[in-house]
């Protein structure tokens, strides 16, 4: 993979599993690995920890968007500085910022390591990026 293919591969993701109307596991599994793990300040997901995490993000929120204001890339890491606004099905809104190190591995993402602080929302939303 080219340097640029990797956060590429990331951007991909956000668009194309976070930022899906739906949960679907077969645009998943093109993109993160079986053996995947993600901690978030502090919580461990497995894969099946990701996938009902998205499910139970897609309960709650409408749309999101996602403002890369950095990425980078070293080796198999690339790390992003990203703040994600998600709308509610209630309309109100969260925004989070993140600072990601994502690991992509023969063409797969299979390691997230993130810290996540919510910079506007509801007391009820602080745990939007692990809740599963």
């Amino acid at each position: 993979m080219e340097k640029n293919e990797k956060k590429e591969l990331i951007k991909k993701i956000f668009s194309e599993v976070l930022g899906a109307s739906n949960v679907d596991t077969k645009i998943i599994e093109k993109y993160i690995s079986s053996d995947y793990i993600q901690n978030v300040d502090g919580n461990t997901l497995d894969y099946d920890g990701f996938i009902s995490h998205m499910k139970k993000q897609k309960e709650v929120i409408d749309s999101l968007d996602v403002n890369f204001l950095a990425i980078a890339q070293d080796g198999e890491n690339v790390f992003t500085n990203h703040i994600v606004t998600a709308v509610k099905k209630d309309e109100s809104i969260v925004k989070v910022k993140v600072i990601a190190q994502f690991v992509i591995k023969n063409n797969l993402l299979v390691k997230c390591d993130e810290l996540t602080q919510m910079l506007s929302g509801k007391d009820e939303d602080k745990d939007i990026g692990s809740r599963h």
